[in-house]
């Protein structure tokens, strides 16, 4: 995900101030805030359109007000609104740069420190622009000036500080105290969980005043919690209420539960929701592994610590999380001990071995092992490097079909789907493939899904994958995309047999979840196939489909009547002879349903899109199940 943010690192004027601790009891009142937009925006820097669900043209290709003020010194932070901002785009007030707007997907609040000497009384002129030329559709505005912020640090220590964090944010005076807490429904244990919260009349994720430490990780309108609970500020005065909705969740095996506050600063301290959260989704002998994940404080992209990297695993209920920085060997083992969070999850070391002719995810490794070489090029010495790696038995192909370094392994000029065959005499060695990235997902992902199918009738054993690729809290969320590996005992999720897991992988036996789970379990006597389709409540499944090598032979619609109970959607045996399979074959079952829009779970669009038409999905995908 080359083009994620490298914004993070500060210096002089353009610092922000981010997850602020607040003037106690001090209100931002209406008056202390000048609004110069109230308006939403749709700009495009660049022809031609970047997504159908646009207007076919935009009102500008960047945001210009022009303004005069009473008392400018007084002002010192500047709050917008944005949208789909996924190139670079640069906030200038007279001229001079103050920060730039993170790039993210989505509808969020953000805000930006005001440098001393910028405003002055007349003819102010702000401008929000980006130098890309790669088409960017964008929705800008709702910008305000405000009064107060208050850094946590004296002015001398504010740059080391920030940039420390890596944030660029900031926040004005929040009068409201609010505490959320998550506990299991069953047996009223608190959980790692995510809060998400939102103004309720923007729908935009709310500016939080609250700061990441070794028990929360926040982000706007996000907050990550290891201990299941959360203390905050928000905004909201008696002149100026605010009403904001939250959700509380912990990832795709759990239920979501939400509730609504009205906030005023009458009952500052007063403010707490207790929110119960059930696992609707059975996984018996499943765990749930992201073999993809990274740390900004690592890659040097995105934006995530390796602290809120592990509150963020936690919280998405993710227990075999595997570590693959890019050419480098982090392992999460030490700090997840640390700081007493393993009892959540077992890591796995691994490494994202970054060559000029694909990427490639390596694991398990043996630690103190050095990093494969990532500068090789021919594809066989590419792969006899990454697997004398000591420890590594599992080797992925990630995202195929994107292009990294001008080479796209999966393009028609280097890979046949019909064959399954590499062009130039080149052998695919890897025993896995990522046939969901959700942080660099797919136009169709029914194109990687046939890449697959070829590969297995050419006769290669290999893995369907599913990942999140998250270098981020927020923007691409971890163990969104995900693959669920068999173990004899998952209850305690601290000691998972990752022999016995990395085994499942190694026999094919991976199950990709999107938002769904698809089982196609084959009998005892081996006659007959039970094909099911689980998810939670908040997600819906409306076809599945059942492949025999690669070819649909049967698809059947869902509706909710389909449903047997909570956490399965779907639920029907077939013969093997209604199916017309035999010995050799192999069959796939694949659920899909609409997309999660909203945003306690949002969906990213592709990474690396070949059509302006996009509707979001969620998908689940069974193992290969081979016919004996």
């Amino acid at each position: 995900m080359a083009w994620l943010p490298d914004h993070f690192l500060l210096s002089g004027v353009f610092r922000t101030l981010s997850l602020l601790l607040v003037l106690g009891g001090n209100c931002l009142r209406a008056e202390e805030s000048r609004s110069l937009d109230p308006a939403f925006h749709h700009l495009r820097n660049a022809e031609p359109r970047e997504w159908s669900s646009f207007p076919a043209k935009a009102e500008a290709d960047r945001l210009v007000l022009d303004f005069d003020l009473e008392e400018p010194e007084s002002y010192r932070l500047l709050t917008l609104r944005q949208q789909e901002t996924k190139q670079a785009w640069t906030v200038t007030i007279n001229g001079k740069e103050v920060g730039r707007l993170p790039r993210d997907h989505n509808h969020l609040e953000h805000g930006i420190a005001i440098p001393e000497g910028v405003l002055k009384e007349t003819a102010n002129h702000l401008e929000i622009s980006t130098e890309s030329d790669t088409p960017d559709d964008v929705r800008i505005g709702d910008v305000t000036l405000h009064k107060e912020i208050w850094s946590p640090v004296p002015p001398e220590k504010e740059e080391g500080f920030f940039r420390k964090r890596g944030f660029r944010r900031a926040l004005p005076v929040m009068p409201n105290s609010v505490t959320l807490n998550a506990v299991d429904s069953e047996i009223g244990q608190a959980l790692p969980c995510r809060f998400t919260i939102i103004d309720a009349e923007t729908g935009a994720l709310a500016l939080v005043g609250a700061e990441s430490d070794d028990r929360i990780a926040v982000r706007e309108g996000v907050i990550y919690a290891i201990d299941g609970v959360a203390t905050f500020r928000l905004a909201g005065s008696r002149t100026n209420p605010r009403r904001y909705r939250f959700y509380c969740g912990r990832g795709f095996e759990y239920s979501l539960a939400s509730a609504e506050l009205i906030l005023d600063g009458k009952r500052a301290d007063l403010n707490h929701l207790s929110f119960e959260l059930a696992r609707e989704v059975p996984t018996p002998r499943l765990v749930a592994c992201d073999p993809h994940l990274h740390t900004f404080e690592f890659d040097r992209h995105g934006d995530c610590t390796l602290e809120e990297r592990l509150i963020s695993i936690a919280g998405e209920g993710v227990e075999l999380p595997v570590s693959t920085a890019h050419d480098k060997h982090i392992d999460f083992t030490e700090a997840a001990q640390r700081l007493r969070f393993d009892r959540w999850f077992t890591p796995l070391l691994g490494c994202e071995v970054t060559t000029h002719l694909g990427h490639f995810n390596s694991f398990p490794i043996d630690p103190d092992s050095p990093p494969a070489e990532h500068k090789l090029r021919p594809w066989p010495q590419i792969f006899r490097n990454i697997f004398t790696t000591p420890g590594v038995k599992i080797c992925i192909l990630n995202h195929g079909r994107d292009v990294h370094r001008g080479f796209r392994p999966l393009a028609p000029e280097n890979f046949d789907p019909e064959s399954g065959r590499f062009s130039q005499g080149r052998k695919l060695k890897a025993n896995g493939i990522e046939l969901i990235n959700s942080g660099a997902q797919q136009t169709n992902p029914f194109e990687l899904l046939q890449d697959w199918f070829a590969l297995l009738r050419s006769g290669h054993r290999i893995a369907g994958v599913g990942s999140s690729d998250s270098h981020t809290v927020n923007f691409a969320i971890p163990g969104q995309g995900r693959t669920y590996l068999e173990v004899p005992d998952d209850r305690n999720p601290s000691l998972i047999d990752s022999e016995a897991a990395i085994d499942s992988f190694l026999q094919g036996r991976t199950w990709v979840s999107f938002g769904l789970l698809t089982r196609l379990d084959l009998s005892s006597d081996r006659k007959s196939v039970v094909l099911s389709v689980l998810g939670p409540s908040w997600a819906n499944a409306d076809r599945v489909r059942i492949f025999r090598n690669g070819e649909e032979i049967e698809s059947f619609a869902i509706s909710p009547e389909d449903s047997p109970g909570i956490g399965e959607k779907f639920a029907k045996g077939f013969s093997l002879a209604e199916l017309g399979a035999e010995s050799g074959d192999f069959l796939c079952a694949v659920a899909t349903g609409p997309g999660i829009t909203e945003p306690w779970w949002p969906i990213m669009p592709p990474y690396q899109p070949d059509s302006p038409d996009f509707e979001p999905f969620v998908i689940g995908i069974s193992p290969a199940v081979w016919i004996r």
